[in-house]
């Protein structure tokens, strides 16, 4: 997906030092992952519009409390690495380890937010947001819950 993203957890979950990770750098990592799952949604339809790099900006600074210049440099490394393959399994993996069934919720939001921002829902965008729904376990009533809340207010 985000080779440094990818890095960056790889690192922190398998951190052989034994090194207990503060609950600063455990948040940091789990926002990076969700980071990268909102970068995948803009990517789904092939196409990265003003209004989906603004909503992912806006989500990443106000939810995920990433800076803008980090902010920036993810999106620059999603550009790049849009047509390669991806597993999604290693960043739901962290979210489902680390994160509360509302939390997920609240991400399954976001993703709704970022599939909506050019006021147009592909059917790759609903299919990714359903793949990553079903790998955080949440349930698809609240997958369409999430959906509509979103839907509602566009």
């Amino acid at each position: 997906m985000l080779a440094k993203i990818k890095d960056y957890i790889s690192g922190f979950t398998k951190d052989s030092s034994g090194t207990t990770h503060s609950e600063e750098e455990r948040l940091e990592v789990i926002n990076h992952a969700c980071a990268a799952l909102l970068i995948e949604i803009a990517f789904a339809d092939k196409v990265f519009t003003l209004e989906e790099i603004n909503s992912i900006r806006d989500t990443l600074k106000q939810v995920y409390k990433i800076e803008k210049e980090t902010i920036d440099e993810l999106i620059q490394d999603a550009k790049k690495m849009v047509s390669e393959s991806t597993s999604l399994y290693e960043y739901t993996r962290l979210i489902n380890d680390s994160c509360s069934y509302q939390d997920k919720l609240n991400l399954v939001n976001s993703l709704w937010k970022i599939a909506f921002a050019d006021n147009s829902l592909d059917k790759y965008e609903e299919h990714l947001i359903r793949k990553i729904s079903d790998l955080l376990h949440v349930s698809h009533s609240d997958f369409i819950k999430e959906k509509i809340k979103v839907k509602e207010f566009i």
